[in-house]
């Protein structure tokens, strides 16, 4: 069981999740797509979305609609001033959606949750 799976393509946010779960001993999961992100949620403790993709959304539909992956915690990202974004991301199953920089600096803590 790898504890967190994400949909991160942005390659700064994909570097700052390997970085703190490498320093924390968390096994992560990088999912390609929304369809790959729901086979490693199956598996995960947390699921972590980047919101600002186009196929975030189809992500979290898929998690919702299955009651064993929609138990797993999920927390997106976006920029702060997508709140429309925010507020659909809510609406589809995410439980809790951040800015960048709060997610970014809630990381550490995020993983060692998932892992504990």
């Amino acid at each position: 069981m790898k504890p967190v799976a994400y949909l991160v393509q942005d390659l700064l946010f994909v570097s700052k999740i390997r970085e703190a779960a490498r320093q924390l001993g968390v096994e992560v999961e990088r999912a390609a797509s929304p369809e790959a992100l729901y086979e490693a949620a199956r598996r995960a403790r947390l699921v972590i979305v980047d919101l600002r993709l186009p196929a975030a959304l189809r992500a979290l539909e898929l998690l919702a609609a299955d009651p064993e992956t929609a138990r797993v915690p999920s927390v997106g990202f976006l920029g702060h001033e997508d709140l429309e974004v925010m507020r659909t991301a809510s609406e589809r199953g995410c439980g809790t959606v951040l800015p960048k920089g709060k997610f970014a600096s809630d990381l550490p803590r995020l993983l060692s949750d998932a892992a504990a």
